[in-house]
């Protein structure tokens, strides 16, 4: 997502697939305007509705796929650090958490961007410390707004 959402799936991603936190991309495409997590899944959808892809969490490894249901990549945490990486396995970057601070970098170990969450909402930045997005909380679904 361009420094923004992005950063939420694409780790440029917002949680992989679409960021400019980094230009990580998880989910190709399209960038997502909500998610929905049941259990395990988080579903990833469009502005429209439509589907365009999804995530599956077990242990610390997640794998994310396209709305064609191809693999596209995976993240493993470890800690307070989560490493990304493409469908063929390469690195494409990282995260490290403390406290309500996520900051992340490319494969580079050059920095992308920050997260800032307060309470149910997350706020995006770029590299330069610009606003690139934030997300909104409510329950089980997570709101995108640029």
């Amino acid at each position: 997502m361009s420094g923004d959402m992005k950063a939420l799936l694409t780790l440029s991603l917002f949680v992989l697939g679409g960021v400019c936190l980094a230009q990580i991309p998880v989910l190709p495409g399209p960038q997502p305007a909500r998610s929905e997590k049941s259990g395990n899944v988080t579903r990833y959808y469009d502005a429209s509705g439509r589907s365009i892809g999804r995530a599956e969490q077990s242990g610390g490894v997640t794998r994310y796929y396209d709305a064609g249901g191809r693999s596209v990549g995976r993240s493993e945490q470890s800690g307070s650090t989560t490493r990304y990486y493409d469908a063929g396995g390469r690195s494409v970057g990282r995260s490290e958490r403390s406290g309500n601070t996520t900051r992340y970098y490319d494969a580079g170990g050059r920095s992308t961007g920050r997260a800032e969450q307060s309470g149910s909402t997350t706020r995006y930045y770029d590299a330069g410390g610009r606003s690139t997005g934030r997300a909104e909380k409510s329950g089980n679904t997570s709101r995108y707004h640029q």
